[in-house]
This record gives structure tokens, C-alpha cells and sequence, in this order.
């Protein structure tokens, strides 16, 4: 069989940044596996294409389209079914990814055959061979959604185990590097080394994927995926790289011995980084560059309303110890829809008062599959899905209208990145 992997462009004022673009890693894993099988496999990325998705579909001639993508490109996803769908009627059409894995039913569409919620690439060897046979009943393959004439056929989802990831085939990253970079650090490689989150932060939705599980890599297997990856830059996308702090002291531990090299991006969490200054600076020995780390508010009020469980006092002895590592803080920030003028002003003061480089902004955003979203639902008042991509306004504010809520939001972006750039960073991007 011919599987064509797709994921859309985006559909916001990202697609114009190109601060922070990575490799689509979750259909890297699908090609490996396809491949491993005996399948044919094709990537089309369409965040960077310039080959016309119809034209892929005319030359490649896939069975099978499996579309991933995040939130806002929920509607892209199911045009691009469709569009398969009006190339040749008896391809078949898969929707799966982050989005697709707590939010299933918003995909149950015409032009969409199967709805794969699984991270298991052994699940997915089970469902292609099943396909190449012309079966049609699927009960045991873990997360599998498929229609049954007019009605959904739902297999139960369980946890995936992270060991039984192949180490990922990565032709389409080393024919493409100039397409995925951070900041300054030029062609960056993904690798993911857990699946979910331990923590329960409630507007987060990294911790509800995976089962809600917390699920490790073996780091022999991670150890072998860094000594083969053919570049220098490393992001690594767990949900959090300090949730087990014995893990990574034995990571940074592993690294060293190796002798690799590289530049690494990670996740991690203030209280984490806070109370482990020694292994921040063991970290930034071996190669951590940047730490993103989700600080959120600047006030314990609203830190404890998003189950956060740290304080303003945690966040800063976390830019401390980073700092005193001689690496650099990635600080997520949101702003709440019930801000006022001296919020924006307050939270500018204190990125300024705490030498922030590198601070990004978002506005109050609960995502469908949250608890947050199950408390705001009935206030949501925007219905277009790309306006959950964090730059837009999905409640409506509450001490101020739209008009005054946007000025001093995109005021406050371009102040904090001002005094990224006059504090040494940003130096990659043209001058504004």
C-alpha cells in the first residue's frame, strides 16, 4: 500500500515568524513503521511545500492519506480529506495527532474514514495490516475509530508504551534541515523522550494525552537516537524533561560519558528548575541551551486559578538559576481576559526586572479536551477553531473591550520583543 503522511500549513500569523518551526516528528514515526512493514511512504509537509497538494496526489496515488495537525488546522485537516476524496473516491482518509486524540468527534465528517487517537505505531501496523487484507472489523487495535455505515465504531483508547517506538527514519529532516530551525540555532532535530505529563495544571493539555499517563523512554534508546542524529541541535518536546529529576541526572550523566556534542532545547517546569540549580548548571555543561519554561503569571492569585501549584517567587528563583547557568529562558506568559491596563504594564516590569531575552505572550485560551474548557464553555464566544491559536480573544474580556484589549496585548509583544533585542537576543531577525 501507498500511505501519503500530510500535515497542513498553518493558518495564522506563525506561517510568517519562522522564529521556531519543527519537524513533523509524529509522521516520521508513521513512515518508519510503514516502511518497516513493507508499505510505501510519503511526507508532504505543507507548512513548507511548494508542490501543490493536488499534484502530490496526482503523482504519488496514495490508498491511504493520514492527515495530522494541531487545533487551528483542524478545518485544513478536513479539506484536505476531502480533497483526497475528490482525487479518488475509493482512497481512504485517517485523521490523527494531539488534536484528533481528546477532541475525536469534531472529525466525525464526511471525507473521513478512520480517526486514530493512538500514539502506538504497533496499533498502527496492526490497522495497515488489517487494510491490506480488506478487513473491515477492528476491535482490538488500541484508539481506532471507524464508521460502520452511518454509525462510529469506537475502540477503547489505552495507554501507549514509548519503548516500542522504532527510532524514527529521518530522510525527510536531512532533506529538508534548512526548513526546521530555533532562534539562532540554525537545523534543529525533535526527539521526545516521555509521553504526557505527571502534573495537572488545568488549562494544559499536554498531561490529558497518552491515557494521561506519565510514560519514560529507556534512555539506552534515547542515547542511540542522539548518537545517530546527523545535526548539532536538539529540541526536545516532552511535556516536561525535569519531571523525573532522577532521569535526567542520569541523562546528563549518559551525555557526558558519550562524548556527544549538541545543542539542546527542552520543557521543563519553574518549581523544577527552582529547587535543582546544580543540575540546571550540569545541563548547561553538556549542551541546554534554552529552557522553555511555562511561568504563566507573575502573580500567586493567578498561578494558583490554573492549578500551577508554584509562585511568583518559584518563577523567579527559576530565571536565577537558569541564568546562573549561562543559558536562557524561553518564558511563556499568559494574559487573562479579565486584564487590566496595569496588568500588561506589570507584566512588561517584571520580564524587565528579571532580565528576560526571549518572554511570548498568550491570551487566556481553554482548550477543548481541558477541564478549563469544560468551566468556560458556555462563554466562548468565537466559533472559528483558528482563533484557539492563543493570538486571538475566544472570551470575551471583562475590564475592557476588544479594541483596548488587542492594543495593549500586541503593545506589550512588541515592547517585551524590544527588549529581547536590546538585551542581545533576537539577533537573527531583521531590525523592526
Amino acid at each position: 500500500m501507498k500511505v501519503l503522511l500530510v500535515r497542513p500549513e498553518i493558518p495564522n500569523l506563525f506561517k510568517y515568524a519562522n522564529l521556531i518551526t519543527s519537524e513533523p516528528l509524529e509522521l516520521e514515526y508513521l513512515y518508519t513503521e510503514i516502511i518497516a512493514i513493507g508499505h510505501t511512504a510519503m511526507i508532504f509537509d505543507g507548512v513548507f511545500e511548494k508542490k501543490e497538494y493536488s499534484k502530490v496526489l496526482e503523482e504519488f496515488g496514495p490508498d491511504l492519506v493520514a492527515i495530522t495537525g494541531y487545533i487551528t488546522q483542524e478545518n485544513l485537516m478536513k479539506t484536505y480529506a476531502i480533497e483526497a476524496k475528490r482525487h479518488n473516491p475509493h482512497v481512504l482518509t485517517m485523521m490523527g495527532g494531539v488534536h484528533v486524540q481528546l477532541n475525536p468527534d469534531r472529525f466525525k465528517v464526511t471525507g473521513v474514514d478512520y480517526i486514530f487517537r493512538s500514539e502506538s505505531m504497533k496499533s498502527f501496523s496492526e490497522f495497515m495490516d488489517a487494510i491490506a487484507c480488506g478487513k473491515t472489523t477492528f476491535e482490538p487495535i488500541n484508539g481506532l475509530m471507524h464508521k460502520d455505515r452511518d454509525d462510529w465504531i469506537e475502540n477503547a483508547l489505552l495507554p501507549s508504551e514509548i519503548n516500542e517506538l522504532r527510532i524514527p527514519d529521518r530522510s525527510h529532516f536531512y532533506a529538508h534541515m534548512e526548513w526546521y530551525n530555533y532562534l539562532d540555532l540554525g537545523s534543529v532535530a525533535t526527539i521526545k523522550t516521555s509521553f504526557s505529563c505527571p502534573h495537572n495544571c488545568n488549562f494544559c493539555y499536554c498531561t490529558n494525552l497518552g491515557g494521561g499517563v506519565y510514560n519514560a523512554r529507556n534512555l539506552d534508546l534515547v542515547i542511540e537516537e542522539l548518537e545517530g542524529l546527523k545535526t548539532d541541535n536538539i529540541l526536545i518536546v516532552d511535556d516536561d524533561f525535569l519531571a523525573d529529576i532522577s532521569r535526567t541526572q542520569q541523562f546528563v550523566r549518559r551525555v557526558k560519558k558519550s562524548g556527544l556534542k549538541k545543542n539542546y532545547i527542552c520543557y521543563a517546569r519553574a518549581d523544577a528548575v527552582a529547587e535543582n540549580l546544580e543540575l540546571i548548571k550540569d545541563m548547561a555543561e553538556i549542551g541546554f541551551k534554552y529552557f522553555i519554561v511555562g511561568l504563566e503569571a507573575i502573580t500567586d492569585v493567578d498561578l494558583k486559578s490554573y492549578d500551577k501549584m508554584t509562585t511568583e517567587n518559584i518563577n523567579r528563583r527559576c530565571i536565577e538559576n537558569i541564568h546562573a547557568a549561562s543559558a536562557e529562558v524561553i518564558a511563556l506568559m499568559m494574559i487573562s481576559n479579565r486584564a487590566v491596563r496595569d496588568d500588561f504594564k506589570d507584566l512588561y516590569k517584571w520580564a524587565k526586572k528579571n532580565k528576560l531575552i526571549y518572554t511570548t505572550v498568550s491570551i487566556f485560551t481553554p482548550i477543548p479536551g481541558t477541564p478549563l474548557y469544560e468551566i468556560h464553555k458556555e462563554e466562548i464566544t468565537s466559533k472559528k477553531i483558528e482563533h484557539w491559536d492563543f493570538l486571538h480573544l475566544v472570551l470575551k474580556p471583562k475590564n475592557m473591550n476588544k479594541f483596548q484589549f488587542y492594543f495593549h496585548f500586541v503593545l506589550l509583544s512588541y515592547k517585551l520583543y524590544r527588549l529581547g533585542k536590546q538585551s542581545g537576543g533576537f539577533q537573527f531577525t531583521r531590525k523592526i
